[in-house]
């Protein structure tokens, strides 16, 4: 049986290391250290990340700030 290849995606912004993945797969969610939202693209290459802009409105949101 063939194994399957996994990559460790980081956090683009702080360099954390965050998810392990094979080809195909996809997250999307936030960096417990920087709290940037990210959404990761796992390809037969290795991975994409790319930060997400938080277009939350919701009124528990704004008094959080």
């Amino acid at each position: 049986m063939k194994e399957k290849k996994l990559f460790m995606a980081s956090c683009p912004v702080c360099g954390r290391g965050l998810f392990k993945g094979a080809a195909d797969s996809y997250v999307e969610s936030g960096c417990p250290k920087c709290k940037s939202f990210l959404k990761i693209q796992f390809t037969a290459s290795g991975f994409e990340a790319h930060v997400a802009e938080n277009i939350s409105h919701s009124p528990a949101a704004e008094e959080k700030k």
